[in-house]
Parts: C-alpha cells; sequence; structure tokens
C-alpha cells in the first residue's frame, strides 16, 4: 500500500467542486479545505497506480496545481524483486 499526502490548489471560486470531485475518486480523501487549497490523501497499491491517480487531478476543472508532500511506499509490491528460485 503507498499512501501519499497532497496539497491541491484550485481556483477560489471553485474549491468546493473539486473537492467534491476528489471525494468521489476511489482512494482518495480529502482531509481539510484552507482557502483555496485542500489537503488531499491517495491510497493506492504501487506507487505507479498512486501517481497516476494524482496526475489526473490535474484535468479537473479549478484546479491550478498538485503539490505532492509525502509518500510513504515502502509496502510497493512492485518495488520488491520476485525471488524465482
Amino acid at each position: 500500500m503507498v499512501i501519499s499526502s497532497l496539497v491541491v490548489e484550485t481556483a477560489p471560486e471553485r474549491t468546493g467542486e473539486v473537492a467534491c470531485e476528489l471525494s468521489c475518486r476511489s482512494g482518495v480523501e480529502v482531509h481539510e479545505t484552507n482557502g483555496h487549497k485542500l489537503v488531499v490523501t491517495v491510497e493506492a497499491e504501487t506507487v505507479d497506480d498512486s501517481h497516476l491517480i494524482a496526475s489526473g487531478f490535474i484535468s479537473i476543472a479549478g484546479v491550478t496545481g498538485v503539490n505532492l508532500v509525502y509518500a510513504n511506499f515502502e509496502d510497493d509490491p512492485s518495488l520488491h524483486p520476485v525471488d524465482r528460485r
């Protein structure tokens, strides 16, 4: 499991709509709104999945920026070599 924390910046008049759209996405949780910024976490199976989810935020109308704050990916199964003995 990969857990990432992000700050999503929005156009001030669209913050509520962006928060609603993000909350509807699988693996995404909006924790706080501070002005035109949203504190968001993403839970995904792999780093690649997490990146795919977060990079999709920029296509939401009203999103002006997506900033990664923290990522924990020690349990990402794609990062561990497979023992093929």
